[in-house]
């Protein structure tokens, strides 16, 4: 089962090439943790990433019209 975080508490994520992406989005996880996003901005060095601030949000409590982008981790090697 996949660790959960206490909700509405801040994080900060980038996500690469999603385009329309925007305050007010929310992003869920195929593990099923959800964000809503509250501000986006380009990375400096690579113009397909975007650098997101984002509160943790319980996935039932997103609305049906909202705008959902599905995202999926992957493991970076160091």
């Amino acid at each position: 089962m996949a660790s959960r975080r206490e909700p509405y508490t801040p994080c900060k994520l980038y996500i690469d090439y999603a385009d329309g992406l925007a305050a007010g989005d929310y992003i869920l996880t195929s593990g099923g943790s959800a964000y809503l996003v509250q501000a986006t901005r380009p990375s400096p060095s690579k113009p397909e990433r975007l650098y997101l601030d984002c509160l943790r949000w319980p996935s039932e409590q997103i609305p049906e019209e909202a705008r959902c982008y599905q995202l999926n981790w992957y493991r970076r090697d160091r």
